[in-house]
């Protein structure tokens, strides 16, 4: 999950964050891969890549993909362990 800035913050239902994610990229591309790509974008962020100044910039840009992402980790956690 991330740990968002309470600025970014946003209340999100389950149907709300599953639209975000399905939103993401072509037809058949899902829920998870969509949960990888943004965790991968995080992860390309951390890494040194200088796509955003700073994390304030990353959540502003990402910031209804973070939520998505954790509502439905939250949702599916059960499923990841």
């Amino acid at each position: 999950m991330f740990n968002i800035p309470d600025i970014y913050k946003m209340n999100m239902s389950f149907e709300t964050a599953e639209h975000v994610m399905s939103s993401q990229g072509e037809n058949g591309v899902t829920i998870i891969d969509a949960m990888e790509n943004v965790k991968s974008k995080w992860e390309l962020h951390c890494s040194g890549h200088h796509f955003f100044v700073d994390d304030d910039e990353f959540f502003e840009f990402w910031q209804y993909e973070v939520n998505a992402f954790n509502v439905l980790y939250d949702e599916m956690k059960h499923l990841f362990v």
